[in-house]
C-alpha cells in the first residue's frame, strides 16, 4: 500500500513559452506541464516545494483565456500562467494547510 504523501490529490497544467534563437530566426516554443499538489508539496517541472515552505498560492485571470498562478514560498513567488480555473487546487491546499 503507497503511502498517503504519495498519492495525488489534484493537478494543475501551466504553460511554459520559451524563446529560441538560432542563427537566422527567433522562436517562441510552448510546451504544457503539471503543478501537483500532494500531501507534504508541490512539485512542477522543474522543482519540488515541501508544504512548510509554501505560505500561500492565488490566481489572478487576464481578460484573454489564460491567467497568473502564484504560489508563494519561504524563497520567494513563483509564477505560472494557466487556463484552467484553479479553484479545485486552491481549495485542496487550503484544506491541507489548516490541519
Amino acid at each position: 500500500m503507497r503511502h498517503s504523501s504519495e498519492q495525488l490529490i489534484q493537478s494543475l497544467s501551466y504553460i511554459s513559452i520559451q524563446r529560441v534563437v538560432d542563427r537566422l530566426e527567433q522562436t517562441y516554443q510552448k510546451s504544457f506541464h503539471s503543478i501537483s499538489l500532494f500531501h507534504d508539496r508541490i512539485t512542477t517541472s522543474h522543482r519540488t516545494f515541501p508544504l512548510e515552505n509554501v505560505f500561500d498560492v492565488s490566481y489572478r485571470p487576464f481578460s484573454g483565456q489564460t491567467g497568473l498562478f502564484y504560489l508563494h514560498t519561504h524563497e520567494g513567488v513563483f509564477t505560472f500562467e494557466i487556463v484552467d480555473e484553479p479553484e479545485i487546487f486552491i481549495q485542496h491546499f487550503k484544506n491541507i494547510q489548516h490541519k
